[in-house]
């Protein structure tokens, strides 16, 4: 189990898995490479583009200089490099949009066929800024020789024949860079979850969230995709988060197709909270279904409750401990379960392990402790655990213990 800092509250996990290097419970994995097969057929092959932009939002971060060194692609078992467009590139990862992603390569030759995984090599000199410090103050990051990720939902990304094929990866920013505690000044890489999408199989929701009372933009709230599943019928996952604008617009993009997604939210901004709202399920398909726009409205929760808790260190101890508070919210009379938000797991003294979940609406929730570990052959392995059902008071303090 890591140490987290106290700052590092939101940051879904999520179903997709990662691998985290030294520093993050991992170890390390050398890098076997593959080079085109001599004689292929140059008709059995597309090429490939790939564009970068981050996942969630940043925390404490102002600025995440990452120093890329290859990406891979695995194929038919097999790692197979991706010639990147700038070799050796510091992306500052907190600058990419979905409007301006960063280019890592363009119409690279490739075979085709499905590609289940991939992997980054990142290199030393990456460096953090955080967001209450002056610009001139720079923590250096020390990061794993390379990680590996599994693609997250839909599974896998397909390269046709003869077309470009536009990958976009979204790379998890929350929790990132965690402070090392040996040294303050220096910062641990810690990745978390890494998602490749096929651009043409994906769709997008937007729209806007506002106060009830005053219709007022809600600016700087997390807002999830999650997929609808009745209550009972699976885990919840906090899929893709944005924060809205200044405006209180949203657009969460990259939802594969295929799937009934849902917009959900609970917001926090300043020193008020907000009761959770979910949209109705969007199910995404083939144009013109592939975009759709909703806009919720919150009232304010006039006294919220405390929601805390204890994990013991022989029931999670493993690369990362992440606690989702869960409540089932009626959708056309029909209940379906959501994360409203995640908390990291942190130790506060040696053998002593909490979560901590402030400004909660009154309610009916349960927790989810996910115990996230590292298996060679499976790759990230998530051991839950769910309390029981409790009800929050307006007021209250709910005490949990794993």
């Amino acid at each position: 189990m890591l140490n987290w800092p106290t700052w590092a509250r939101l940051g879904a996990m999520a179903a997709a898995l990662f691998w985290a290097g030294p520093g993050c419970g991992g170890a390390n994995h050398s890098i076997v490479q593959i080079q085109d097969t001599q004689g292929a057929d140059p008709a059995s092959y597309g090429t490939l583009t790939v564009h970068l932009v981050p996942d969630g939002l940043p925390g404490a971060l102002s600025h995440l200089y990452l120093v890329l060194l290859a990406l891979e692609v695995r194929v038919a078992g097999q790692w197979r490099p991706v010639p990147l467009a700038h070799p050796d590139l510091t992306l500052d990862l907190l600058a990419a949009t979905s409007q301006s992603p960063l280019l890592l390569a363009s119409k690279v030759p490739w075979p085709g066929g499905a590609n289940d995984a991939m992997r980054f090599s990142l290199g030393p000199n990456s460096q953090a800024q955080l967001a209450a410090e002056d610009t001139e103050t720079f923590h250096s990051l020390e990061v794993p020789g390379q990680f590996v990720s599994s693609m997250g939902l839909p599974g896998s990304f397909y390269v046709t024949a003869q077309t470009d094929t536009d990958l976009w990866i979204a790379f998890s920013v929350a929790n990132v860079a965690l402070p090392d505690q040996a040294n303050l000044d220096k910062y641990v890489f810690c990745p978390g979850p890494v998602r490749g999408y096929d651009k043409a199989a994906t769709g997008a929701i937007s729209g806007s969230l506002t106060t009830r009372a005053a219709a007022g933009p809600l600016h700087g709230a997390a807002v999830t995709a999650q997929l609808e599943q009745a209550q009972g019928a699976g885990t919840a996952i906090a899929f893709r988060t944005v924060a809205s604008d200044d405006l209180g617009h949203y657009t969460l993009d990259l939802l594969p197709k295929g799937r009934t997604w849902c917009v959900v939210s609970q917001p926090l901004a300043g020193t008020e909270a907000y009761y959770p709202q979910a949209s109705a399920g969007f199910a995404l398909g083939g144009a013109p279904f592939d975009r759709y726009e909703t806009s919720l409205a919150f009232a304010p929760v006039p006294t919220p409750g405390l929601v805390s808790g204890t994990v013991a260190v022989g029931v999670a101890p493993g690369a990362e401990d992440v606690v989702d508070l869960v409540q089932s919210i009626p959708i056309a009379g029909v209940p379906y379960a959501f994360v409203l938000r995640s908390a990291l797991v942190e130790q506060i003294t040696e053998g002593e392990y909490s979560f901590r979940f402030s400004d909660v609406p009154p309610g009916i929730y349960h927790a989810v402790l996910n115990n996230y570990i590292w298996s060679a052959g499976l790759g990230l392995l998530d051991q839950t655990r769910s309390t029981a059902g409790f009800v929050v008071a307006a007021g209250s303090q709910i005490t949990l213990q794993f």
